[in-house]
């Protein structure tokens, strides 16, 4: 194993107290001042949303991939889940939320664009626009049921994500915290949760590295430490190994439905033009009937 000095050196100073509270502070004002911003049109678009009559709504944070929300909203359409599917665009890409808006246009689904994210890190800018949904959106919308799902994470059966819930507070994929054996969180692609027993609760999507909890661990203190084992619906999650031409790579089923595909938007072998091309022609043919109803064709 080769010595890295540059990555040793940053591993130390994120464990250093001082430079932890700083990178916190840091943090906690980005997080603030984007959910104050664009509260206005996210007050209108909850309006909209409440208009439809729908009382269950599903979010999806899109991010510079429109190939996978042309996936996404088809799958959801041919496996209806009984829940609004709902898509809040945080591409930084000015063409991605074009055709994205247009995908959605085209399949009558709700779209909403959100406030330029200054956030660099993935993870906390996934964070701070969930929470930017739960406060500007969710909050004055108060449906009885709402979630969150991976924007390249696509039923693939019928699925009734409302069924799951029956009895329970939160459904989702459970994670286990990577430095504190008793902490544990959903993961923030697949979690849904009542609005009822949340409602009055503070919800903060945003990582708890420290704690080894990704993006949705802030939630632990806040929501999951307080639950029993009775309010939980676990998504199990499996492998679901792909093979394209020798190129292996390791995607996942979530509860046996959802072919999550996994790092569209960062992942190195994901983002190579042929890999994303071998991708996308399977979802579509094995899951999807085929190619007619794609609307985009140079994923």
């Amino acid at each position: 194993m080769s010595w890295k000095p540059a990555k040793g050196l940053v591993d130390l100073l994120n464990h250093n107290w001082p430079v932890r509270k700083a990178k916190a502070f840091r943090n906690a004002l980005v997080e603030r001042d984007f959910r104050g911003r664009g509260v206005a049109e996210g007050l209108k678009f909850a309006e909209e949303l409440r208009q439809t009559g729908s009382r269950r709504f599903c979010f999806v944070i899109a991010f510079n991939t429109p190939w996978v929300i042309d996936a996404l909203t088809r799958a959801w359409q041919l496996y209806s889940s009984g829940m609004t599917l709902v898509v809040i665009d945080n591409s930084s890409d000015r063409t991605a939320r074009v055709r994205i808006a247009d995908i959605c246009r085209a399949r009558k689904i709700a779209y909403f664009g959100l406030p330029r994210n200054r956030e660099s890190h993935p993870n906390r800018s996934h964070g701070i626009s969930m929470n930017w949904i739960f406060h500007n959106i969710v909050r004055p919308l108060r449906p009885e049921l709402f979630g969150f799902l991976d924007h390249d994470c696509f039923p693939t059966v019928p699925v009734d994500i409302a069924a799951a819930m029956e009895g329970k507070i939160v459904h989702g994929s459970k994670r286990p915290a990577q430095a504190d054996p008793e902490a544990w969180f959903l993961w923030a692609g697949f979690c849904f949760f009542r609005f009822s027993a949340v409602q009055g609760l503070n919800l903060d999507f945003t990582p708890r590295f420290a704690s080894g909890m990704d993006t949705g661990g802030g939630n632990w203190s806040l929501l999951y430490r307080g639950l029993g084992e009775n309010d939980v619906s676990d998504a199990q999650k499996t492998a679901a190994d792909l093979d394209f031409d020798g190129m292996e790579a390791n995607h996942r089923m979530l509860g046996g439905a959802f072919f999550h595909v996994g790092g569209a938007s960062h992942r190195k072998l994901v983002m190579t033009p042929r890999y994303r091309r071998l991708i996308s022609d399977h979802v579509w043919e094995t899951h999807l009937g085929g190619g007619e109803s794609r609307l985009v064709k140079d994923p």
